[in-house]
């Protein structure tokens, strides 16, 4: 007989109120961008430095952001593949789950549990790795202030 994890409906309310909140971020993120290249624009024709520095700060703060995602979710899934490598079973016990899922028992658990491992540790390094590019980035663009932003 299979051992099957029922769907927790309060997982799937939680879930619908991230997508929803993400995709309102979005919206705010891209009406927002009009309005901040113009005024970055119009600094820029007075103080190109302090333009570059207001769009390396920018620049900081959104890659910042958009790192905790990935770093967050890598991290859960470093978790529950850890969990599962232990006990043998994928998902392991006590995982919340969207829908209904057949437990994966034996080898086939650990094969699970590996390539989550796998994902998580490129979930952490890509977003890790994408803070301290963009960051470096700002810094550069900072430094070379008069030149591309000064139209």
């Amino acid at each position: 007989m299979r051992k099957v994890i029922p769907a927790d409906p309060a997982l799937r309310r939680v879930t619908f109120a991230a997508l929803v909140a993400v995709a309102l971020l979005g919206a705010i993120g891209i009406a927002f961008t009009a309005s901040f290249t113009s005024h970055l624009r119009d600094l820029a024709a007075h103080s190109p430095e302090e333009a570059a520095a207001t769009a390396a700060r920018a620049l900081k703060t959104i890659t910042a952001l958009m790192a905790v995602l990935p770093v967050a979710i890598g991290a859960y899934l470093a978790y529950v593949a850890i969990r599962a490598w232990q006990t043998g079973e994928f998902p392991p016990p006590g995982t919340r789950v969207l829908r209904d899922t057949v437990v994966t028992v034996g080898p086939k658990s650990r094969v699970w549990a590996t390539v989550g491992v796998i994902v998580a540790v490129l979930l952490l390094a890509g977003g890790i790795t994408v803070v301290v590019w963009s960051w470096g980035l700002a810094e550069r663009l900072a430094e070379a202030s008069a030149g591309p932003l000064a139209y």
